[in-house]
């Protein structure tokens, strides 16, 4: 039967003459691959088949936990990043044979949704929480979080994440709130919670202390105007200012340096270095303050440094660690200059009430009336800011909650350093000790409505604050009885905890601690944290220094992270620049008009500012001039790992998403190739290959099989992909595929049964290869197939199927002809290039002429591989003793082994060839001075 016919200079793979028979069996076969059809349809039946969840088995399970999402708005393409390495590494442990336990839940993200909610309520309802009550408040965050989680839900879903739904958390559940206070009751108990006055990260937007590592500090070098929240006009930092403070009795005066004249207010003293001899004499007199109109001392320190500034700096301690420091060995007062909003307090007297940077330049101008202003003049200065808000950070004296670090921290260090938690990859390793080795103790008390409420009771005896910690205040009702009496009033603490604190506990509290549970029991602790190296110490150092601390284990073995995942320009995506992009945009696609549509529903929604919007619109018309084509999940998934994952920066680029997108169908296309031409034969293994192309590309499979496992095992998941695509597009599409058409022709049985068996081989462990980074194509086009092929494996799903083993196909490795067949490959490459400008329509004749006769015999026995390569039929190969040049025809040397001889009618495109050739030895000629 005459299913296909041979088409010699065409690069499709064949031309079908569609009878009855090819018609049935193309049946479910569309004509091109479309990448949304089943997506939705196929992700519905693994649920429904419970392909997600565990599965007893004898080996050890894989058990991961997802980076909860924020309940904030919608994952963008790092969070994809993240849930598509995770997933790969999920369904590859499935495919082996291991109980896989992969855990999804949500974080409610404190801080961040909180902001999120009042610029909602703003932009919808014209509303600020104050306005509507604390209770009202709150239960329009629940509201938002129950339709938040449907949307991600859906967009982990359209991902491709094999998540074990039954098992999903939210952290301010009953039961993770339980675990919380749980965890905050025996750390107290352990004396490592405490609560004292002390300098605190704090935040006037959010009215609210922040930890040291969600502040960002922005380095300047000179004077450079900022916006900051709360403010009209962009406010110039990188200034220094010399003040002249007058010396009691005297007519000398000192010139102190500060960039922040706006907190002269809060000075207590002038410091200079004991060992300064510009200053000696001065150790213990007095200087006049202008505006606090006292005379304030002239101290020596040794921390002081005298290369800043004049060498003599004002001790402000409420707003300056070193100062503080320096006022408490010193036993000055502390003067509080700004309250919580950022303005000006009691101490600035005619200055009350004032922002504190719009003080700052009444300051300086009232200065300069009072002649005590010297100079000002740039300067290189490192700004503290709000990693949520974006406004200047203050530092206050405020009484908090603190977790004492050091010796959690130690035990950190110490499971990195013997070995007992390995960092992936390990460049993180140094950061880890760096950060861990000078920590300091963690504020985690919070002044926000939105969160974990702390589980601290206090009452007031006579002038002192005593305080309770218990589970509820129930039982801190009764202690409190117990230790003062009936006739007292209990009060609980309205700060929150830090999400952070809730988040470190997630990896044995998701697993039902404190209770010994049967998941916590069999699945704690976890196997590997995959995570981005952004927040190894927000959060993966917290984890580990809690998870030791509270369980006595490390809440996992190991500690995958990748990098930060940036637009096709190197620049980090984010929202700030406008280059952010949502992957159900690059799944389905997005007209122009779809992406203006998206943002001006956020911005109308009060997600967005207006500066935002802008800046989206800006990045979408520069990234996305003409929309963003569909390209399938499949297409994103190989696209965000192509590259090495463990990279500082990954770059995504749309473009190679298309291509991925080809690649998907350019398989697809292979596989109905595969199914016209042997759908009638019997694939059975031969008991001896003996066609070397068939033999070559067995070899060549069982080359990506073993270089897949070991990638997958050591997280390098682009290696697998480099592979596979390499191996599947061209190996064995472009060359052996094409190169079977000759072979099918001849009508050989031994032939046609030898390709019949490669042929269906090689296509169907590349499919069991790709699925766990390809699921929905590689599910889709295998059910549709093993219907077919009866040497396929008869399941529902690949997601039953075992992925393929280096043992098992290790019998077909031969390296040496790998190495020869490699070197006629070349040979190839070098015609296509000779010929690249050639009409399909000009047919030439090409002689490979060779110096050995052993080579002559094996390039005629792989001439239909050199045909189908070159897209050239008239292919002849001679043994150079034997061979005579004609003169109608240009002759070009690779080496001292192998030359060919091209010949063509058509003089004109004769002349096109030799000067490719001369190009071409041009090139080799630099290359070998290079």
């Amino acid at each position: 039967m005459n299913i296909l016919r041979l088409n010699l200079r065409s690069n499709s793979y064949c031309k079908y003459y569609y009878n009855n028979y090819s018609t049935e069996l193309l049946l479910d076969f569309p004509k091109i691959y479309n990448t949304n059809d089943r997506e939705h349809e196929l992700y519905n039946f693994w649920e429904k088949n419970k392909y997600f969840s565990v599965k007893p088995g004898r080996k050890e399970a894989l058990r991961m936990l997802l980076p909860p999402p924020n309940i904030t708005g919608t994952l963008h393409l790092g969070h994809a990043l993240t849930i598509i390495i995770q997933d790969i590494l999920a369904r590859w442990y499935r495919m082996m044979g291991h109980p896989v336990i992969w855990i999804p839940g949500f974080d409610h993200a404190g801080i961040a949704t909180q902001m999120m909610i009042e610029k909602y309520l703003l932009g919808t309802k014209n509303v600020t929480r104050s306005e509507i009550g604390k209770e009202q408040f709150l239960s329009d965050i629940w509201e938002w979080k129950n339709q938040k989680e449907i949307g991600i839900r859906n967009q982990l879903k359209a991902l491709g994440a094999s998540l074990d739904w039954s098992r999903e958390y939210f952290t301010m559940s009953q039961e993770h709130s339980d675990a919380v206070t749980q965890a905050f009751i025996i750390l107290h108990d352990r004396d490592l919670i405490y609560r004292k006055k002390g300098l605190i990260n704090w935040s006037p937007t959010l009215n609210s202390t922040i930890s040291d590592i969600e502040v960002e500090h922005l380095f300047i070098n000179e004077r450079t105007a900022l916006r900051v929240p709360g403010y009209k006009e962009k406010i110039t930092f990188g200034e220094i200012s010399h003040i002249a403070y007058p010396i009691e009795n005297s007519k000398d005066e000192i010139v102190v340096a500060t960039t922040r004249p706006e907190s002269v207010f809060g000075d207590v003293a002038i410091a200079v270095h004991p060992n300064d001899e510009r200053y000696g004499k001065y150790i213990g007199q007095k200087v006049w303050h202008t505006f606090r109109e006292i005379y304030i001392p002239i101290i020596a320190d040794p921390s002081v440094d005298r290369d800043f500034g004049t060498g003599a700096v004002k001790i402000t301690p409420a707003h300056n660690n070193e100062d503080y420091i320096i006022a408490t060995n010193h036993q000055l007062d502390i003067v509080n200059v700004f309250d919580e909003l950022g303005n000006i307090t009691d101490a600035g007297k005619q200055f009350k009430g004032i922002q504190r940077f719009i003080a700052k330049k009444k300051v300086l101008d009232e200065l300069s009336n009072r002649g005590l202003l010297r100079c000002i003049h740039d300067h290189k200065m490192s700004i503290p800011r709000c990693s949520r808000s974006q406004d200047i950070i203050e530092y206050m004296l405020k009484e908090q909650w603190f977790v004492k670090c050091k010796a959690m921290a130690q035990k950190a260090i110490d499971a990195v350093a013997y070995g007992h938690l390995r960092i992936i990859p390990d460049i993180h390793k140094q950061s880890w000790y760096d950060w861990l080795e000078n920590i300091r103790d963690w504020c985690i008390s919070r002044q926000i409505w939105w969160g974990h409420q702390i589980p601290a009771y206090y009452v007031t005896n006579g002038d002192k604050t005593e305080w309770i910690i218990a589970q509820n205040k129930n039982n801190a009702q009764l202690i409190a009885q117990n230790i003062y009496g009936s006739d007292i009033k209990l009060h609980q603490d309205e700060d929150v905890l830090d999400t952070w604190f809730s988040s470190a506990i997630l990896p044995f509290a998701a697993l039902g601690w404190p209770k010994e549970t049967e998941d916590f029991k069999n699945y704690y602790p976890l196997t590997s944290m995959e995570t981005g190296h952004d927040i190894l110490f927000f959060w993966v150092a917290r984890m580990v220094m809690l998870g030791l601390e509270l369980t006595n284990r490390l809440p996992f073995n190991e500690v995958f992270l990748h990098g930060i995942l940036c637009d096709a320009h190197g620049k980090k995506m984010s929202k700030t620049i406008g280059n952010i992009v949502l992957p159900e945009n690059i799944i389905n696609g997005a007209t122009v008009n779809d992406l203006n549509t998206q943002m001006n529903e956020s911005h109308k929604s009060g997600i967005l500012s207006k500066k935002e919007l802008r800046r989206l619109s800006i990045g979408n018309k520069k990234m996305f001039p003409n929309g963003i084509p569909q390209c399938g999940t499949d297409a994103l998934r190989l696209t965000l790992c192509s590259h090495s994952v463990k990279n500082e920066k990954i770059n995504f680029n749309v473009m190679e998403c298309m291509t991925n997108k080809f690649f998907c169908n350019k398989m697809w296309q292979a596989s109905k190739y595969i199914l016209l031409a042997t759908s009638e034969k019997q694939c059975q293994e031969p008991k001896c290959i003996t066609l070397i192309i068939d033999r070559w590309i067995l070899s060549r499979l069982s080359v990506v099989v073993q270089i897949a496992n070991l990638a997958l095992l050591n997280r390098d998941i682009h290696k697998v992909i480099e592979s596979l695509k390499s191996f599947v597009h061209y190996q064995f599409c472009d060359f052996y595929l094409e190169a079977t058409k000759w072979g099918f022709k001849t009508e050989d049985a031994d032939v046609i049964s030898s390709h019949t068996y490669s042929l269906r081989t090689c296509l169907e462990v590349s499919l069991r290869l790709i699925s766990p980074i390809m699921p929905f194509f590689a599910d889709d086009l295998y059910t549709r197939l093993s219907s077919k092929f009866p040497e396929f494996y008869s399941v529902p799903s690949l997601m039953e199927a075992p992925y393929p083993m280096t043992q098992q196909f290790s019998q077909w490795r031969d390296a040496t002809l790998d190495r020869r067949v490699e070197k006629a490959l070349d040979v190839v490459l070098v015609i296509r290039s000779l010929i690249a400008d050639i009409s399909k329509k000009l047919i030439p004749e090409v002689h490979i002429i060779l110096s050995d006769p052993e080579n002559v015999t094996f390039y005629n026995e792989i001439i239909n591989l050199l045909k189908a390569g070159s897209k050239i039929y008239n292919i002849h190969i001679f043994l150079k003793s034997n061979y005579t040049e004609s003169e109608n025809g240009v002759h070009y040397s690779l080496n001292s082994h192998c030359s060919l001889f091209i010949t063509l009618q058509d003089s004109l495109i004769m002349e096109k060839v030799k000067e490719n050739i001369h190009k071409r030895e041009s090139q080799v000629k630099i290359n070998v001075k290079a």
